[in-house]
């Protein structure tokens, strides 16, 4: 995206930087911030995605879904009672995690988006470096699809249908 309509999109409220640093100080990450669009719609909109691009592209899909989903945290944020902090975590090795929640008392919990009715183990490889990174302080890391099934994954790890945002 060209930096001044990204700039622009920024004013209008229209995309957000996500940031990777945490207040508390999560080692081994790239500290570059990344936008999303706060509409999943605008965002197909300005890429040019028809339904039809999106059903033969599963990957173009990804990056809607991405969007959509940090905008639904974002908006549960809000109506929660906790205090939480949404970053973006990706480490120099480009090992990454779409989501990252902090609460206030230092806890952290990764969301990772995947635009897949499957989920395989190699789909959690971000979230087990974000645990590794955070220790102790690591909750829980969830893989969201578009299937019907929860499925652990693990110690604190778990495939999760994107259905449980709305349920």
């Amino acid at each position: 995206m060209r930096e001044e309509l990204r700039d622009l999109l920024l004013i209008l409220l229209l995309i957000y930087k996500i940031v990777h640093a945490s207040p508390t100080g999560i080692k081994r990450i790239v500290k570059t911030p990344r936008p999303h669009f706060l509409d999943s719609g605008l965002l197909a909109a300005t890429r040019g995605l028809s339904i039809e691009r999106v059903t033969n592209g599963r990957d173009l899909l990804g990056a809607l879904l991405e969007s959509l989903v940090y905008s639904e945290v974002r908006k549960l944020m809000t109506a929660s009672n906790l205090w939480l902090s949404l970053f973006h975590f990706r480490d120099h090795m480009n090992r990454e995690v779409d989501i990252v929640l902090e609460r206030n008392d230092g806890l952290i919990a990764g969301i990772e988006v995947k635009a897949s009715a499957t989920v395989r183990s190699g789909d959690f490889g971000g979230l087990k470096i974000l645990a590794e990174t955070c220790g102790s302080r690591f909750a829980c890391g969830v893989v969201l699809h578009d299937g019907t099934d929860v499925v652990p994954f693990g110690e604190r790890l778990a495939a999760v249908p994107m259905s449980a945002l709305w349920d």
